[in-house]
Order: C-alpha cells, then sequence, then structure tokens
C-alpha cells in the first residue's frame, strides 16, 4: 500500500518539461531544474506519481484513447531526461487553473521558481494527509 504522506503528485508539462512545443510533446525540452528537483524529492523518500492532461484536449477527456496516443511516447521522454519517478498517469483533467488546498506552484526553472514548492515540502512535517497537525 503506498503512504499518502509520503506521495506527491506531480504535473509534467511546465514543471519538468517545457510547454512550448508547438503541439509536438515529443520535442518538449526539459526542465533540468525541475527534473533535479523531482529528483531530489525522490531521494528523499517521497513516492513521486507524475500526472499530466496531454492529449486531453485533443482526445476529448477519452482516457483510453490519451493511453493510446500518448503514454508510451511520454514514459519513453521521461526515460530519455532521466525522470525519477515511480507512477505516471495520463488523465488530468485540462483546464486553465487548479485550485486545490494541496498545491504548490512552481513559477520558473530555476531555485526561485521552486521556492513554494520546497516551502509545502517542509510544511508537511508533522501534519496528517489533511494537513492537520498529528
Amino acid at each position: 500500500m503506498v503512504d499518502s504522506l509520503k506521495t506527491l503528485i506531480v504535473d509534467c508539462d511546465g514543471v519538468i518539461a517545457d510547454k512550448n512545443h508547438g503541439g509536438d510533446y515529443s520535442k518538449a525540452k526539459p526542465l533540468q531544474h525541475g527534473i533535479d528537483q523531482v529528483g531530489k524529492l525522490y531521494d528523499m523518500g517521497y513516492t513521486i506519481t507524475l500526472y499530466t492532461a496531454r492529449y486531453g484536449d485533443r482526445e476529448k477527456g477519452n482516457i483510453h484513447r490519451q493511453y493510446e496516443r500518448g503514454y508510451r511516447e511520454w514514459t519513453d521522454w521521461l526515460e530519455t531526461h532521466g525522470v525519477k519517478y515511480h507512477h505516471a498517469h495520463m488523465g488530468k483533467l485540462a483546464g486553465v487553473l487548479y485550485i486545490d488546498d494541496k498545491a504548490a506552484r512552481v513559477r520558473g526553472n530555476d531555485e526561485s521558481g521552486w521556492s513554494d514548492v520546497w516551502e509545502e515540502v517542509s510544511n508537511l512535517e508533522g501534519k496528517d494527509r489533511y494537513g492537520n497537525p498529528i
């Protein structure tokens, strides 16, 4: 069983892959700082679950067609760029903004762009999966 207290859900595009690829996800450039940060979290013992909305709009939300069209392409990209992860899932709903009580925004492919993430990770200590003090 996966320990939800040690599970981090990580988006792909804009976090570890550049979004400027002209619609061809296989040509997305790696965001190396993001890849390094995810690797660091992996090495710290967190379970890394990658999640993407890739092909969601193109396949009108049909999860089976999303997987057929892009899963192998995505996991090959992850391997090519040395991304450390435990699980990779497609099917994230495509949207302009995600409002969530457990979110940390990546604002750039550098240390300052990841500062919110590291602040939230440090705040996990001593809390249950709902964010309540243990």
